[in-house]
C-alpha cells in the first residue's frame, strides 16, 4: 500500500491468483466485467462501510491486479484540505474556465471536491459533473447537484458536454480534458456564461496553457488562444510534498488568477511570461 506517497509492503496481508479473481468477480457488476474483458481494464467507484472505494482492476503478467483508492465518505472542505484561503474565490466566480492541474495522484479531484462544496454550501445554482467515476457523492444543499459518470450515464465527455448545455446549468464540472473536441466543449461551455473547472495533467502553468492550444491543429491555435484568452478565469497547479518533520504530506500551490496582463500573453502565444508575471503580482 502507499501511505504519505511512499510504498509500504505488508507480508501479513498476501492474495492468492485465485482470491484476486474471486474478489473481482463479486466486485464487478456485469456491465463493468463486459468493460473488462473488452478492454482489459475498468474503472469504478464504490461505497462501504462509509468509505468511498475509487478501484481500478487490470490484466498483468501475474493475472488479474486491483488498484484502489481510498477516499472520505464525507466531502472535505477547503480547510479540511489545508488548502490555501484563496481557493475559496474560485467557488464564487460568476463564469469561465477554472483548470485544476498536477500529476496524477496529486489530489487534483479531491480539490475540486471542496469547492464544489463551497459553491453548494453557499449558492443557488445548478452544478451538473461528468465524472469518471463518480469519487465523491453530493447532496444537494443550496444548489442542486446532479453527477453523471462515464460509461453509466454517458457514454464519452464529448456527448455529456454537448447533453449539459441543453440542461439549464450554471456550473459545469468536467473530470478530465483531454480530447481536442472536450476542451473545445468546454471552451465553448465557458464563452457561452458558464462557470467551468475541470482537470488537467500538467505541471505549471505555462504547460497548462500550451496542453490547450497544441490540442488543435496550427491553423486554428490562434483562434484558440484568443478564446482561451477570452474564457480563463483561473489555473490552480498541485501537488502533494511529504515533509519530514511532520511526516506527512502538504498541498503546495501555485494559483494564477487571469489578469489582464495574463489574457494578453496568452492571446499573443507568450505563455513562456506567466511565472514571471506570477512572482511580480503574488
Amino acid at each position: 500500500y502507499r501511505r504519505h506517497g511512499r510504498i509500504i509492503f505488508d507480508r501479513k496481508a498476501q492474495f492468492s491468483r485465485d482470491e484476486v479473481n474471486r474478489l473481482v468477480k463479486e466486485m464487478l457488476g456485469p456491465q463493468q466485467a463486459e468493460i473488462l474483458k473488452h478492454k482489459w481494464s475498468v474503472d469504478f467507484a464504490a461505497s462501504n462501510s462509509g468509505v468511498r472505494l475509487r478501484t481500478n482492476v487490470f490484466r498483468t503478467t501475474r493475472g488479474l491486479s486491483i488498484a484502489v483508492r481510498l477516499l472520505p465518505g464525507v466531502v472535505p472542505t477547503v480547510e479540511d484540505l489545508n488548502l490555501h484561503p484563496e481557493v475559496k474565490k474560485l467557488a464564487h466566480l460568476p463564469s469561465g474556465l477554472v483548470l485544476i492541474c498536477g500529476a496524477t495522484g496529486s489530489g487534483k479531484t479531491t480539490s475540486i471536491a471542496s469547492i464544489i462544496n463551497e459553491i453548494n454550501r453557499t449558492r443557488n445554482l445548478h452544478i451538473v459533473t461528468l465524472e469518471d467515476p463518480i469519487e465523491y457523492k453530493f447532496v444537494s444543499d443550496k444548489s442542486f447537484v446532479e453527477q453523471r459518470e462515464l460509461n453509466t450515464h454517458i457514454q464519452t465527455f464529448e456527448q455529456g458536454l454537448i447533453d449539459v448545455l441543453r440542461e439549464d446549468p450554471d456550473v459545469i464540472v468536467v473530470g478530465e480534458l483531454r480530447e481536442p473536441e472536450t476542451i473545445r466543449l468546454a471552451l465553448n461551455a465557458a464563452e457561452s456564461g458558464h462557470l467551468v473547472i475541470a482537470t488537467l495533467h500538467a505541471t505549471n502553468v505555462e504547460d497548462a496553457i500550451y496542453r490547450i492550444c497544441n490540442s488543435f491543429p496550427t491553423s486554428i491555435q490562434e483562434f484558440v488562444r484568443h478564446q482561451l484568452s477570452s474564457t480563463l478565469a483561473s489555473v490552480l497547479v498541485q501537488q502533494l510534498v511529504f515533509m519530514e518533520r511532520a511526516n506527512f504530506r502538504v498541498p503546495v500551490l501555485s494559483l494564477m488568477h487571469a489578469t489582464s496582463a495574463i489574457k494578453t500573453n496568452i492571446r499573443e502565444g507568450k505563455a513562456h511570461h506567466m511565472e514571471n508575471i506570477m512572482q511580480m503580482s503574488r
